[in-house]
């Protein structure tokens, strides 16, 4: 599975791609900073799933989500720190087409994963 990752912390990039490694048939085929840039990512290379946080500078992930739908469709879970502050953009990303929302997996100092497991079972199921 080709997957797209777009987060604007660098940290939460390098752990959704350390995750996305560990999976058998699944590879991270590029990482976007913005909803912009995920926009002409996903033209050049439209992947299977985008792993799309929301709140990010220039273009937040709900109004990249839809215009990933509007022009080329494919399967998106949103991977937010806080479920619940954003809640809302939640709701209106899953009303342009997104599939499912997780926590954002975080890391602690001996390298596991916390909520990491959430996100492999929406990314493999």
């Amino acid at each position: 599975m080709k997957i797209g990752i777009v987060n604007d912390v660098s940290m939460a990039v390098r752990i959704l791609t350390k995750i996305v490694m560990e999976l058998t048939h699944h590879k991270v085929i590029w990482c976007a900073y913005n909803g912009v840039e995920a926009i002409q990512k996903c033209a050049a290379e439209t992947p299977d799933l985008i792993l799309m946080d929301l709140l990010m500078p220039m273009m937040d992930g709900v109004t990249a989500t839809q215009k990933i739908m509007q022009n080329t469709p494919c399967a998106i879970l949103i991977v937010t720190s806080s479920l619940q502050k954003n809640l809302s953009m939640v709701y209106e990303a899953m009303g342009h087409g997104a599939l499912d929302v997780v926590k954002t997996p975080s890391i602690d100092s001996m390298e596991a994963f916390f909520n990491g497991h959430d996100l492999i079972k929406k990314i493999t199921t």
